[in-house]
Formats: C-alpha cells, sequence, structure tokens
C-alpha cells in the first residue's frame, strides 16, 4: 500500500512538472525568437543578418553596426554577448567554432551547415577591416 501510494505521487509531481514546462530545454525556434532574444540583452542591436545554429542551442547575429552577438542555452536561459575583434574563429566541417575571448562564456559551436563558411568568411573580413 505504500509502495503504490509513492508511486502514484511520482507520476503525479512528473506529470505536474511536465504541464509546468520544467525540464523543458529551450531552442532558439527562429529568426524573430533570435532578434527578440538580441534585444532583451543588449536593447538597441539592430541585426541584419542572423544565422541559427541546426540543434537551436546558439544562434550568431551580424549587427548593422558590425558587430557580432552570439546567443547560446545557459541552462534554461539564454546568455547573449557583444563580441568584437579579436575574435577566434575556426571552421571544422561545417561547425563554426567561436571564442569570445572571455573565458566565463567560453567557446560557442554553431553548426550552421552550408552556412558555415560564408560566416567563417563575414568574420573574417571583418577582423581584416579593424586590423587596417
Amino acid at each position: 500500500m505504500l509502495l503504490s501510494g509513492a508511486l502514484v505521487a511520482i507520476v503525479v509531481m512528473t506529470l505536474t512538472a511536465r504541464w509546468l514546462g520544467l525540464g523543458i530545454e529551450p531552442h532558439i525556434a527562429d529568426p524573430e525568437h533570435a532578434r527578440r532574444l538580441a534585444h532583451e540583452a543588449h536593447f538597441g542591436f539592430q541585426p541584419v543578418d542572423i544565422a541559427i545554429s541546426q540543434d537551436g542551442i546558439a544562434a550568431l547575429l551580424l549587427g548593422q553596426d558590425d558587430r557580432l552577438m552570439i546567443i547560446r542555452r545557459h541552462g534554461n536561459h539564454f546568455v547573449a554577448r557583444l563580441i568584437g575583434p579579436p575574435v577566434s574563429c575556426r571552421l571544422d566541417r561545417q561547425k563554426l567554432i567561436l571564442s569570445s575571448g572571455e573565458n566565463m562564456f567560453g567557446e560557442v559551436v554553431l553548426d550552421l551547415g552550408d552556412q558555415g563558411r560564408s560566416w567563417a568568411d563575414k568574420i573574417r573580413r571583418m577582423e581584416e577591416k579593424c586590423g587596417a
């Protein structure tokens, strides 16, 4: 009797947690969602180009002022950083690996598929423009 009561309580708690949306990992659904996250993180940032990782856990946004913003999942929220030169960027197949230079933010891996190379080129051009 005690065991069956405990099992019923566990099932009820599990269903309640799912109903409340607890334990669900957030994803960046589309460019508009990435745009809203960017606006929440840095008011006034105007993205002109957006790439979302195929797994939906990170996004890279290019602002109209040639600044880059990285958004990535952190627990059940998202964190964002504006990054500027120098940006460590490398391409591993179709995965773009970025380092903001901030140890606490860490590296961000974006599986951009066919867009990976073009984004790597954009970042390198930005680096050259700022270095000149």
